[in-house]
């Protein structure tokens, strides 16, 4: 072969190796670099996963993924800490396990409509945001039986290809015993403003009252004395007349028993002591319930006082009879040597005509014209006063026992209860004065409150 056509050969295929390894060099190099770059995305990647894992971690919401049929795929720590379970007891089980059993049915039915109507929504966008999140509240059920508000939004999620539903769920139990912790306090400022109002007003009306009853008062005494002074002159005049028809003025005499025949005297001298007797008696009732009115207006003030429980009751019956004579007899059983208790007297005061009006609307309620009985007793157990109020009422059926003390519970009719008076009651005598209140009754057998006050004041306890 030629040596120069050997040589030209050799060098095309020298320059050919030379470019291929120039450009094998150029690739790798390219390679490096991409390999450099997909390595830093991944330490990226990696970083955002542990970031958002960090995240949903220490994320004070539960968050659950759940797919398209209800079965748990993977929770965060709250998850766990919430439902009382770790990520794999958790894992695998349907959503709807981790609610009570009448919440089930409405948990399936997020997943449904979550799958489905969300994914409608977004087919159906047209720009808006449209839809994105179904809420509601259940109540979540913990591994060891403890059941607790949840508020849960569930939205729809769609990653390759496949459909998932992410839940958060939050524990609103502190957010509920903070609006309870309201609407109690709501309450006892609208009762108290309430009971200011009637305080000044029935405070008003008996000093109002008591001006004219003193001086119908004192005309009664003073005919009640003017009444003795005629009785004498009276006496004085008869042994006149007995002498005059003696010494024979009978003309005369028969003239003023004429007279007095006309004015019926006999019968106006029998019945006038009485008539002013009973006037007095009425007076008497009128002063006594004045200064009970006067005394259950008082409102008292922020500090606890000496209150004698019995004589809170007789002024509050007093003040209230209006409610129950018509319908009851009341009896007192109280305790002689009754010590006192320490408390807000115009507290104390609400409880038991709230008590006494109740006994007496629940004796209203028994068909019949016979009066019903209402009994109060008090007595002293070891640093504690008890009271108790049982009524011959129709009582109360046992599946509201429980609901006695809710606020607006009433078994009334319209115009005859607020639903108010009982869940005032309990606060006042649990929260205020950290006592406790008990309740027997039976349908048709009447109803018993008993009420357990501490005596001293340290053993209270203010509403938080």
């Amino acid at each position: 072969m030629d040596p120069h056509l050997l040589q030209r050969r050799y060098a095309r295929e020298k320059a050919a190796r030379q470019q291929a390894e120039a450009l094998l060099e150029a690739k790798s190099f390219e390679l490096y670099q991409a390999n450099g770059e997909l390595q830093r995305l991944a330490g990226e990647l990696a970083a955002q996963s542990s970031q958002l894992n960090a995240i949903l971690d220490r994320s004070a919401a539960v968050f659950l993924l759940v797919d398209a049929d209800g079965a748990i795929v993977r929770v965060n720590r709250m998850a766990e800490t919430c439902f009382g379970a770790d990520a794999d007891a958790l894992t695998g089980r349907p959503v709807a396990a981790l609610f009570a059993e009448a919440c089930r049915a409405e948990a399936d039915a997020l997943v449904r409509a979550a799958v489905t109507d969300l994914a409608a929504d977004a087919d159906a966008d047209d720009g808006d945001d449209g839809e994105r999140e179904l809420s509601s509240e259940l109540t979540g059920l913990a591994a060891d039986g403890r059941a607790f508000p949840v508020e849960i939004g569930v939205s729809r999620l769609e990653h390759a290809g496949q459909v998932h539903t992410v839940w958060i769920c939050r524990d609103i139990t502190k957010r509920r015993r903070a609006e309870t912790k309201r609407q109690a306090l709501e309450q006892d400022l609208r009762q108290a403003q309430k009971l200011e109002s009637l305080g000044t007003l029935a405070s008003g009306i008996a000093h109002e009252i008591n001006t004219p009853v003193q001086f119908i008062s004192d005309n009664i005494h003073f005919l009640k004395d003017m009444m003795a002074d005629l009785e004498q002159v009276f006496a004085a005049h008869a042994k006149a007349m007995t002498a005059l028809a003696a010494a024979g003025g009978g003309e005369v005499v028969d003239e003023v028993k004429a007279a007095e025949d006309d004015a019926d005297l006999a019968f106006l001298m029998d019945e006038a002591p009485r008539c002013i007797a009973q006037s007095l008696d009425g007076v008497r009732r009128i002063g006594k319930i004045v200064g009970a009115i006067k005394e259950f207006a008082h409102p008292g003030g922020d500090e606890k006082t000496a209150i004698d429980l019995n004589k809170a009751l007789k002024t509050t019956a007093t003040v209230c009879r209006n409610q129950w004579k018509y319908v009851a007899e009341l009896d007192f059983d109280l305790a002689g040597d009754l010590p006192k208790i320490m408390g807000h007297p115009g507290d104390i005061n609400q409880v038991l005509l709230n008590l006494i009006v109740n006994a007496a609307h629940a004796i209203e309620e028994v068909p019949g014209e016979a009066l019903g009985r209402i009994r109060i007793a008090t007595r002293g157990e070891a640093g504690r006063v008890v009271l108790t109020v049982a009524d011959t009422g129709c009582g109360i059926p046992a599946e509201n026992l429980e609901k006695v003390y809710d606020p607006f519970f009433t078994t009334k009719g319209v115009g005859r209860g607020t639903g108010q008076g009982l869940a005032i009651t309990h606060n006042i005598v649990v929260a205020k004065h950290g006592g406790a209140i008990d309740i027997d009754s039976e349908v048709g057998g009447g109803t018993t409150f008993r009420i357990s006050l501490p005596i001293e004041a340290a053993c209270g306890r203010e509403a938080a």
